[in-house]
Parts: C-alpha cells; sequence; structure tokens
C-alpha cells in the first residue's frame, strides 16, 4: 500500500494509537503532506506529517521541528510538533509530524480587508517575537546583488539594472527579525475569521523584516491587487516604521526570483502569467520609486489598477 509507511511512522512514535484515516493534503511542492486520524483509546485527534521530498530545499526536519517548538512555547500561532523521523529506516525522507489544526486558508471576499489587517499584524507580531530560543537560522541582509541571478529577461528591464550596479546602497543596520520566509495567503490558517496559525517555516531566516513585507506585498498583490497590497502594508506599518528605499530594493528582488522560478511551481498557465505581469510590474514601481527619489508607499497610492 502506498501509504504503508504512514502507518508505520505512527506506530513507532504513537505505539498507543491506531489510525483510522489517512488524507493527502494539497499545498507546497517541497513536502508530501498528509493528515494521519488516530484513535487514542475512544478518543479521537487527527495530526499532520510533512515527508520531506525529492524538491525539498528549505530546513532539515530537525531545524524546523527545533524552530517550531522554540515559536509553540513563546506563543507564536504554529502547529506544535510532536515527533520527528530522520532515521530512513520507515521513509527514504525525513518526517515531521505535526499537530493538526482545523481552519481554512481562504480570504473571503466580503471581508478580505479584515483577513489582510489581521495577517499583517501577525507578520509585525513574528518580527518582534526576538531572537532568544531559535535554532541556528541562515541571514537574509541584502537584496543586492543576488537579485541580478533572477533578473528579468529583455532591453525593458536593463536600465534599471544598471542603475542599481552603479550606486551604493545603504546597508541593513537595523535589529535582526525573526523571518518567516514564505508569509502568503496559502500558509495562514483561519478558523472562525480568525487567524489559527502560520504553516510552512521551512524558508524562515533571520534579518532584515522588510525582506518578508516585501515578498507578502508581491504575494497579496497577485491575489487581491493594488489595493489588497496597500491595505495589509498600512497595518503593518502600524506596528512597524517601513524604510521605502530598502522595502523598494526587496520589492525589486522578490519580484525578479518570483518570476525567474514561478514556471516551475505547477500553476495553470494563466495564473503563471498573470503573476509574471504583476511581478514585472512591481520591479517597474520599485525602480522608478528608486530612480526618481520617490517614496515607493505614496507611489503605490497614486495608482488604482495594475495594469
Amino acid at each position: 500500500m502506498a501509504d504503508a509507511h504512514l502507518n508505520q511512522l505512527m506506530e513507532a512514535h504513537f505505539p498507543e494509537s491506531t489510525v483510522t484515516g489517512i488524507e493527502r493534503l494539497t499545498g507546497g511542492v517541497s513536502a508530501d503532506v498528509h493528515r494521519i486520524d488516530l484513535d487514542d483509546g475512544g478518543a479521537p485527534r487527527s495530526v499532520v506529517v510533512r515527508e520531506h521530498g525529492e524538491r525539498h530545499g528549505g530546513h532539515s526536519a530537525s531545524t524546523e521541528f527545533a524552530l517550531l517548538q522554540a515559536l509553540h512555547e513563546s506563543g507564536v500561532l504554529v502547529p506544535r510538533p510532536l515527533a520527528i523521523d530522520i532515521s530512513k529506516t520507515i521513509s527514504e525522507h525525513d518526517c515531521l509530524v505535526i499537530e493538526y489544526i482545523p481552519g481554512d486558508s481562504g480570504f473571503p471576499r466580503a471581508e478580505v480587508s479584515h483577513y489582510l489587517a489581521q495577517a499583517a499584524d501577525a507578520l509585525a507580531g513574528i518580527h518582534e517575537r526576538g531572537l532568544p530560543g531559535l535554532p541556528a537560522l541562515p541571514e537574509r541582509l541584502e537584496p543586492l546583488p543576488e537579485v541580478f541571478d533572477y533578473w528579468p529577461e529583455g532591453e525593458e528591464s536593463q536600465p534599471l539594472k544598471r542603475f542599481l550596479q552603479q550606486h551604493d546602497w545603504p546597508l541593513f543596520s537595523g535589529a535582526h527579525s525573526l523571518l518567516h520566509g514564505d508569509f502568503w495567503p496559502e500558509n495562514l490558517l483561519w478558523k472562525e475569521g480568525e487567524l489559527s496559525a502560520v504553516l510552512d517555516w521551512e524558508d524562515a531566516a533571520v534579518g532584515d523584516p522588510l525582506s518578508d513585507l516585501a515578498a507578502s506585498r508581491v504575494e497579496f498583490r497577485y491575489q487581491f491587487g493594488r489595493e489588497g497590497m496597500q491595505t495589509f502594508t498600512a497595518a503593518y506599518s502600524r506596528h512597524r516604521t517601513i524604510d521605502s528605499t530598502r522595502l523598494a530594493l526587496w520589492q525589486i528582488f522578490v519580484a525578479a526570483a518570483g518570476q525567474h522560478f514561478m514556471g516551475d511551481w505547477g500553476l495553470p498557465v494563466e495564473r503563471v502569467q498573470h503573476m509574471r505581469r504583476v511581478a514585472l510590474s512591481a520591479i517597474k514601481e520599485a525602480g522608478e520609486a528608486l530612480m526618481n527619489g520617490k517614496d515607493l508607499l505614496e507611489m503605490d497610492h497614486d495608482r488604482h489598477t495594475d495594469f
């Protein structure tokens, strides 16, 4: 049976429980994710197994377990880690078992502003959490010069590239923050209109919080347009001061990387085309702000549509 190793995993780590159901969950491309329903002597419960796949490029299961444990103990809305299996005797891949938290990742259109504001509050809270007790995480401090590895093709973007290469940009000098690394709608769980969990910490890092904010701005713009991006940013700005210049640099970075890789994400062609248009617009607008000495956030409000 295809799921036989999942039964063996439960037997090894939860010997007092009986497996009553297994359901594959959809989501990211870097891990196989299943919900396992258990019966603990008449008390039903569920857990989630994240099994790192061939395309996994994030943290090791051990690092992710330690990170989730530290965050859960400090009150961050994350699933509690329950077990880890890196023996390679049950599965050929590392497995992380976490608490199952019921919820939905969808944003109801009628209430999208309410959800975006909560999401921004949560991201600001992550950035304000502090670093004590965390496992070693990579640093994410500067968008340059790595951005040029993902630079869009075509002559239109070359003047901005030359402009960025010819100027000395201020380096990050603030306090390092915890960074989620992939804070977008599908990694947020909601229950009865309230945020219940922030999922998928495999790309977590420490460094400049504006890297997270820029990535979220572009992700929320894909789904909710410029107005959604503005709502999210305004809510975040109630908690933390935003350096417009560094935000523009990070926006160029995350949009360039996004348009470079999005063809590998298994999305419908129409969706990829839409996201690529948005990403290229995000690069162009951030570039205009930098080249003309303007405030990116003020420029956001001067435009009302994406195209």
